[in-house]
């Protein structure tokens, strides 16, 4: 004869007390969702929702429920897909040279499966010397990591900085709408890895931490270029008193 290593009431109790914990588990997941304690891309959330999926699942077998039971296990499946692609997404990314020296950088702080999107809206464009890549008051969406060679600052016709390698070209005025504050001009030979601004626009609109990520290290970057550039301006000033 068959016994249950519990009693029956004992056992229904435990069922129950299991799809109860369940419900509490979905509910504090979509509130700490909310609240920005956890991010839907993140793991935490679809683990917690195959464990609250499954222990509401675990209750059905007490009063059995077609389309709950329908609903739970397409929880589960779901977020083991989110899961897989997560999985997937953060472990075989592949980027170029170019592209590992721009994230290492200027963007490290954002993950490969993120940097790669970012990356989809660039390419290596190379300039000539005279080439103009940015000009003075004319409004452009210009965003460009320097590879290698040199560019030369102008404002008003003077110069105010020099860039190379490993430097970013047009975030003071990049998806604003603006007009540029200053000509860049390549003085050598020079290689980039230039965004096309309106899909990375897009992009960005779409991805407010991303978005974010971004616009930290555009302010990171300016202000040490503000600081070079005040650099170079005190040396030429120095270089002109002394010539006279």
């Amino acid at each position: 004869m068959l016994s249950f290593p519990l009693e029956f009431p004992a056992l229904m109790q435990l069922i129950t007390a299991i799809g109860v914990f369940g419900a509490g588990l979905y509910i504090l997941n979509y509130f700490l969702l909310q609240i920005g304690v956890i991010r839907g891309t993140g793991i935490a959330y679809p683990l917690m929702v195959i464990v609250a999926a499954g222990c509401v699942l675990v209750s059905m077998s007490e009063d059995f429920n077609l389309a709950g039971v329908i609903i739970q296990i397409t929880y589960i499946a779901i977020s083991v897909m989110g899961l897989l692609r997560g999985f997937i997404a953060y472990h075989f990314v592949r980027f170029s040279e170019p592209e590992k020296r721009f994230i290492s950088q200027y963007l490290d702080t954002i993950k490969p499966h993120q940097a790669r999107r970012l990356l989809n809206t660039s390419k290596v464009m190379k300039f000539e010397p005279g080439d103009v890549l940015i000009e003075e008051g004319h409004t452009s969406d210009f965003l460009g990591f320097l590879l290698s060679g040199r560019t030369t600052i102008l404002k008003g016709g003077k110069v105010i900085n020099v860039c190379s390698a490993d430097e970013i070209l047009g975030e003071l005025t990049f998806g604003l709408g603006l007009p540029a504050t200053a000509t860049v001009l390549a003085t050598q030979p020079t290689t980039c890895l230039v965004f096309d601004g309106p899909r990375l626009i897009r992009l960005l609109r779409r991805n407010s931490q991303l978005d974010a990520a971004l616009k930290a290290a555009h302010f990171r970057h300016a202000r040490q270029k503000l600081l070079n550039s005040n650099v170079h301006t005190v040396a030429a000033q120095n270089r002109a008193a002394a010539a006279a």
